[in-house]
């Protein structure tokens, strides 16, 4: 059985409730603007898809530098 490691399932619970917040700013920011017809770059949406892209880069330079765990023989 192996332990689970509360560093990686907490930064792994972030990053997915941030991906979801993410999807639900830009799902209302896309209705509000009416759809494809009446899509322009609004600041929000701007802002939204900055910030989703930050937190997916984030989480896999975190994923790439996070020590592995050692293991006893």
């Amino acid at each position: 059985m192996t332990s689970l490691d509360l560093m990686k399932a907490g930064i792994g619970l972030a990053v997915v409730i941030g991906i979801a917040l993410t999807v639900v700013a830009g799902y209302a920011l896309f209705t509000t603007l009416g759809g494809i017809s009446g899509m322009t770059v609004a600041p929000e949406l701007f802002v939204s898809i900055l910030f989703g892209g930050l937190l997916v880069a984030s989480a896999a330079a975190v994923r790439q530098i996070a020590p592995k765990p050692r293991t006893r023989v």
